[in-house]
């Protein structure tokens, strides 16, 4: 099926890009004195509406010009305008001679041009990260228009340097997650998951994205918090005309789209990724005292006022079905203008993975199979989301910026489990109905003023908030004798007063976040002799809240009830829950552990000087000071002893960035920076959480330690021509308690937690390339490729049992990404492949917990869009057609490679999707 379709959209990119019947022309328009580009100035076609500005190397293109003779007007402020005759040939690019530009000679009236910097094009970006102070790559709106990317996190995968897990995190330099920080639009984000230090970026649509930047070295006006990188997220606030947009588009999954799925019952606004509270506990829902009181009658009535436990039925999966809509507006007030983007995006996806096996290998060597079992996981995502930014300029020195984006997003999902454990020789089908939804905001109100000649004054105002609710996930066990197929599976319930999480009981779970954020900049520039020095400051403060609460009950059997052969169906009529002979009853389980609030207070100061040390090197160096609090209150399992975390720390982050520029079109930077990685509420919460799919808890530690790292960067940049850039780096790393997830014995099971080994380096080289191929389809094919090589060790020697030299987990050893594309005549085409070298998922030990390795998976991708007019657009896409295996295997022999003699801990396929839609704009 993938190579069909491969095959029938080659064919059609063909067909269509050998139509182009057309030429370009280039060149470079300099000062006739001084020999320098005249950037900016405006080469057009007379006659027509084509034309080109000179970039910021002096050179200028004009595409998709047909065949002919032509005259250029070339014209610049304060220059004398000049016209050339040129000829244009089928498929060839006319270079014409240096055009020199002349003064005028008479005097001119003073000129004022407004104009609005232009962030979103391709060109803009290399530009940006040309002309900035640190290291720094990025994406544009320009380029995400050329993909099928739906939403940040598969735009992301297009930075050099970046790759995704899970669809929804991202990685830079290949390290983990945690090692990054997000802003978006300047202010930061909550973490939106309860486990670790992460942005969900699949929240954040793409078609909302003015630009996404990543600095990789450290800055003294950036978060000291990073060693990956810092991403910021611009979303979309100045139009340049009234539009109004709006798309649709469906999307075939192999193995997902049109099977037969089990799924279970929930509430009607699901679909649009709400909760309207169907799952919710029953309003003034008793407490423990009386749930596990004397008063079995009093207990059981309440436990049968709960939503029916297996309520299941078969369904067809229907396609992935999404929508887009939106308009840019210019309103008039007065004398001023206020812009306004707005859009609404909505999707509804599924999926159905194949080939779901985990497998658990025990003994010598870890060479037994132990445990052993297929997962059938159906689920289906909503996702409503809406942006509204607003900008009012007032007056040429001010501008007003207020920036909104809201999501909504739920999960629902059932799974259903066929194993066997060979200790016991007992065969077990598992269920587990699970719900989720996640609701974010993210507001910014922020001002830029122009206080004097060369100094500004920026601040920012943001608030955030997360809600990650989980009503009534519900598990169920059920087991047989392995060697006796005719016999029926009997429901796993407890026989005492003593509630299990992973056989039958229903959980519930609410966290709330709050995030107020206050910063203020000041930038100025001034004259050092005959060269400029450009200095700032600012500070920052955050002030974040959290509370977690979650609580379960599980069935028990104290009256050893043969009900539990009569399967779930039966079992879980609300009329079993009964003091009666036969019946069968329910506790609370809910621990000391299963909820804990927490607070933490960030403040910063920094200053900045960018130095002009010679005409070609310039340092800039920096100081940033951050005091942090963090607060946690909860209390142990079992004792209910009380856990108080309160961890002030205070931070000086010193950093220095070195550039040489050896031409207009050459530098080399060299750069270090202090930076830190501090533990997340949920890292330091001693809450267990069970995670059926994996079957292990997720434990926090409240004594894990903030994590300090010392960056170093080289780096050599050649900028070509206009879009292109070629870059080869190096760096080092050093962090001093980084935190890792290791996994422990846990009672007769497994958890994952958190620890501080001693130390760890993390040293690579990465090339990056764009590059427009001449020569070739009319010079309208551009090659985007990057690569990492990365060598990482982890010194875990104070960590008992431990492997005492690792790579350090999460560090991949090696990412590609290479990407073509092709744009000419209303048509757009690309093909994208990505792989990420084995990482660790979570260490192991020397007692028997293995180290577990996400090993790498090849992943290609092919885009074609194709516009009609300037109305209409057609977008088709095949992701992931090589649908290699999600590959998850033990280090069995605990010696730090991956071999045959390892061992599968689990493996699956999501599947090829085959997306087709359109898109109108007026």
């Amino acid at each position: 099926m993938p190579s069909k379709l491969l095959l029938i959209f080659s064919i059609f990119f063909i067909s269509l890009i050998t139509k182009a019947q057309t030429g370009s022309i280039s060149g470079a328009v300099l000062d006739a004195k001084t020999n320098e580009g005249l950037i900016g100035a405006v080469v057009r076609i007379d006659g027509s509406q084509q034309g080109s500005q000179v970039d910021i190397d002096g050179n200028f293109l004009i595409s998709q010009v047909a065949e002919g003779a032509y005259q250029l007007s070339i014209s610049y402020i304060s220059y004398a305008t000049q016209k050339i005759k040129v000829i244009v040939e089928n498929g060839k690019t006319t270079q014409v001679q240096p055009i020199l530009l002349l003064e005028e000679s008479k005097m001119m009236e003073e000129i004022v041009v407004k104009a609005t910097k232009r962030t979103h094009t391709e060109n803009a970006i290399l530009i940006e990260s040309k002309k900035a102070d640190q290291i720094i790559v990025g994406i544009s709106a320009q380029q995400i228009a050329k993909t099928q990317d739906r939403d940040a996190a598969q735009v992301v995968r297009r930075v050099p340097g970046v790759n995704i897990v899970d669809n929804r995190f991202v990685m830079v330099r290949g390290l983990n997650e945690r090692y990054n920080t997000v802003l978006l639009n300047d202010a930061l984000t909550p973490s939106t998951e309860i486990d670790v230090r992460s942005f969900s970026f699949d929240l954040i649509p793409s078609n909302t994205i003015d630009r996404m930047l990543i600095f990789k070295t450290a800055s003294a006006e950036n978060s000291g918090e990073m060693a990956g990188g810092i991403i910021k997220i611009y979303t979309k606030s100045r139009p340049d005309a009234n539009s109004t947009h709006f798309g649709f588009s469906m999307g075939y999954r192999s193995s997902t789209s049109f099977a037969q799925a089990l799924t279970h019952q929930g509430g009607k606004l699901e679909i649009l990724g709400i909760e309207n509270g169907t799952r919710d506990l029953p309003d003034n829902f008793a407490h423990r005292s009386i749930l596990n009181g004397s008063n079995r009658e009093a207990a059981n009535a309440q436990f049968r006022s709960l939503n029916p436990f297996f309520d299941v039925r078969q369904q067809q999966i229907l396609p992935d079905l999404r929508f887009n809509a939106g308009l840019s507006r210019l309103i008039k007030m007065g004398d001023k203008t206020l812009f306004n983007v707005t859009s609404v995006n909505y999707s509804l996806t599924h999926s159905l993975p194949q080939n779901a096996l985990q497998e658990r290998y025990e003994g010598i060597n870890n060479n037994e199979l132990a445990y052993q079992w297929r997962d059938n996981a159906f689920s289906q995502t909503a996702r409503l989301g809406a942006m509204s930014n607003f900008s009012l300029p007032l007056g040429d020195k001010s501008r007003l910026e207020f920036r909104n984006l809201f999501n909504q997003m739920s999960v629902g999902e059932t799974l259903v489990r066929n194993g066997i454990n060979n200790n016991e020789r007992i065969a077990f089908k598992n269920y587990a109905f699970r719900y989720e939804s996640r609701s974010i905001y993210s507001g910014q109100l922020s001002g830029t003023h122009e206080l004097a000649d060369n100094t500004n004054l920026t601040w920012l105002a943001g608030y955030g908030y997360i809600n990650r609710y989980e009503p009534d996930y519900r598990r169920l066990s059920t087991s047989r004798n392995a060697d006796a197929s005719d016999q029926p599976y009997k429901i796993d319930v407890p026989p005492v007063a003593n509630p299990s999480l992973t056989q039958a009981a229903r959980f519930w779970s609410a966290l709330n976040e709050h995030a107020l954020s206050m910063a203020v900049n000041i930038e100025q520039q001034t004259k050092l002799g005959h060269r400029e020095l450009k200095w700032s400051a600012g500070a920052f403060s955050e002030y974040k809240t959290r509370d977690f609460n979650a609580r379960w009950f599980g069935y028990i059997n104290p009256q050893n009830a043969q009900i539990i052969e009569q399967g779930p169906e039966v079992f879980f009529d609300p009329q079993n829950i009964s003091v009666n002979s036969g019946g069968v009853s329910m506790l609370e389980g809910t621990n000391y552990d299963d909820h804990y609030t927490a607070q933490n207070i960030l403040t910063a100061a920094y200053a900045r000087a960018v130095l002009p040390l010679s005409n070609k090197l310039q340092a800039t160096i920096g100081i940033r000071s951050e005091f942090n609090q963090q607060q946690l209150q909860s209390r142990l399992r079992g004792s209910g002893a009380d856990v108080r975390v309160n961890n002030p720390i205070f931070s000086p982050l010193p950093s220095l960035n070195l550039c040489y520029r050896l031409n207009d079109k050459q530098q080399f930077r060299v750069a270090y920076g202090m930076t830190v990685n501090r533990p997340e509420f949920r890292e330091l919460a001693p809450f267990s959480y069970y995670d059926f799919n994996l079957n292990l808890s997720k434990t926090g530690n409240p004594n894990l330690k903030t994590a300090t790292i010392h960056n170093v960067d080289l780096r050599y940049e050649i900028y070509p021509n206009e879009g292109e850039l070629i870059t080869v780096a190096a760096f080092y790393k050093y962090f001093i308690k980084p935190i890792e997830m290791a996994g422990r014995a846990a009672g007769s099971g497994t958890s994952f937690f958190f620890t501080n080994p001693n130390s760890a380096q993390s040293a690579g080289v990465e090339i990056e390339l764009r590059k427009v191929i001449k020569g070739v389809l009319n010079n309208r094919l551009t090659a985007v490729a990057n690569a990492s090589l990365i060598y990482s060790r982890a010194d875990a020697t104070n960590l008992e049992g431990q492997l005492a030299h690792r790579p350090l987990q999460g560090q991949s050893p090696y990412l590609v990404n290479i990407g073509l594309y092709y744009n000419g005549n209303g048509f757009q085409a690309n093909v994208l492949y990505n792989v990420v070298g084995k990482r660790i998922f979570v260490t192991g030990d020397q007692l028997g917990n293995q180290t577990i390795y996400e090993m790498p998976r090849h992943e290609l991708d092919l885009n074609l869009t194709k516009s009609i007019g300037k109305l209409v657009e057609f977008k088709m896409g095949i992701t992931d057609i090589l649908n290699q295996a999600f590959r998850f295997v033990t280090d069995a022999n605990a010696d730090a490679k991956i071999d045959k003699s390892d061992k599968n801990w689990q493996t699956f396929n999501r599947g090829v999707l085959v997306n087709a839609g359109i898109n109108f704009k007026f």
